[in-house]
């Protein structure tokens, strides 16, 4: 049981490029107020970590006993996108459109669910032994 896997960084690589990309596209749109894009971008970005959280989580089920219910995938987006996004207010790339005090808003709320997220992390990690859950040990 690795807590750091491969499945899970390769989830991190890909969506550092992701998150690069959706700064990218979400700064042009932004400062050309083409908001029909702004929305389009958004869910592309959105669908494609949710498949990508899916597809790496679903083969580290597989290869890596560790019951976490998500937890390690949602800790590393939120640290991967607050860099990036973070990364990108500094180095000056942002639109007018986007003040860093809406990224610091968005990490604060999400940090709040993911304390939650946490909770029950360790709420389900108390019916499990070493992180496999008890059913699958002795049924």
């Amino acid at each position: 049981m690795k807590i750091v896997s491969r499945n899970l960084l390769l989830y991190a690589l890909l969506l550092l490029i992701y998150s690069v990309l959706f700064r990218f596209g979400l700064s042009t749109m932004l400062t050309a107020e083409r908001w029909v894009w702004v929305v389009l971008i958004s869910v592309a970005y959105g669908a494609a970590i949710f498949f990508t959280a899916w597809m790496t989580g679903k083969r580290d089920g597989m290869n890596n006993f560790l019951f976490d219910a998500g937890f390690r995938w949602n800790l590393t987006t939120f640290i991967v996108w607050g860099a990036v996004s973070e990364a990108w207010s500094l180095m000056g790339f942002q639109s007018v459109h986007e003040p860093i005090r809406i990224v610091h808003i968005t990490l604060l709320i999400w940090s709040g669910f993911l304390f939650l997220h946490f909770i029950l992390f360790l709420i389900l990690r108390r019916r499990t032994i070493k992180g496999v859950h008890k059913s699958d040990i002795f049924e």
